[in-house]
C-alpha cells in the first residue's frame, strides 16, 4: 500500500511517519508515503495528480487529506472512484488544532489508518479527532 499527503496537510508528515513506521509494520502494509510536494509541484490541480495516482498500475494508492473533495461539481469523487484511490480525510476539527497537537494526534491515529486502508479497497472515510472515535465513510 501506498499512502499519499495531500499539499493541505504538514509537509513533514509523509516522511516523518514513514521514519516512525519503518519496519513497523507487517511486508505489504506500507510501501511508499509520499507528500504532493515530493511527488508534484506545487499548487497541481487535484484531478491532475489523482488521475496520475490511479494510473500507477502497479501500486495500490491511499490520500490523506484535509479536502473533503468535493470541488468542481464532484469531478474529483468521480476520478477517486474511477481509478479506485482510498481517501482518508480529517475531520474538520482537526483545523482548529495547533501544530504540534494536531500532529501528536495524527501519529496516534496512523496505525489504525494503515489497517483500514490494508483492510477496504476504494473508500472514503473521514478520521474523526478523538482517539475513541471510528472511521466513518463519506
Amino acid at each position: 500500500m501506498n499512502f499519499f499527503f495531500d499539499e493541505n496537510l504538514p509537509p513533514v508528515w509523509a516522511a516523518a511517519v514513514a521514519a516512525l513506521g519503518n519496519q513497523r509494520f507487517d511486508p505489504g502494509q506500507v510501501d511508499k508515503v509520499v507528500g504532493a510536494r515530493s511527488k508534484f509541484a506545487a499548487g497541481t490541480a487535484d484531478i491532475a495528480w489523482m488521475k496520475e495516482l490511479g494510473e500507477d498500475r502497479g501500486a495500490r494508492w491511499t490520500i490523506i487529506s484535509r479536502d473533503r473533495f468535493r470541488k468542481q461539481k464532484g469531478a474529483e469523487r468521480l476520478v477517486q472512484r474511477q481509478y479506485g484511490l482510498s481517501v482518508f480525510v480529517l475531520q474538520k476539527s482537526w483545523a482548529s488544532k495547533q501544530y504540534w497537537e494536531m500532529t501528536a494526534q495524527f501519529i496516534h491515529w496512523w496505525p489504525r489508518i494503515v489497517e483500514q486502508a490494508c483492510a477496504t479497497e476504494r473508500v472514503a472515510m473521514e478520521v474523526p479527532w478523538s482517539l475513541s472515535g471510528r472511521f466513518t465513510q463519506i
